[in-house]
């Protein structure tokens, strides 16, 4: 093997180290010699893609509520404000 191994101790025992190479603590850690496997930490979600992301994002954004032309809401916006 070469490069780093990960080195995460198992749970159950100490003395029994990951010999995977340096995966960031993801998915799963390895001993080949003991033949012993343990749960890391879970794989990082890919982001949604596709038109079910575009439909999500589409929801979380809201319309603006004025319509009209523009001057009238500068006019607005000057009468309110004094």
């Amino acid at each position: 093997m070469t490069g780093e191994t990960c080195g995460a101790p198992c749970p159950e025992d100490d003395l029994i180290a990951c010999d995977r190479e340096a995966h960031q603590m993801a998915g799963f850690h390895r001993n080949r010699a003991k033949g012993r496997v343990w749960e890391a930490d879970p794989l990082p979600e890919a982001p949604p893609t596709g038109k079910g992301a575009l439909a999500s994002m589409a929801v979380r954004t809201t319309r603006s509520g004025r319509t009209g032309a523009p001057a009238d809401a500068v006019t607005t916006w000057k009468d309110s404000h004094g």
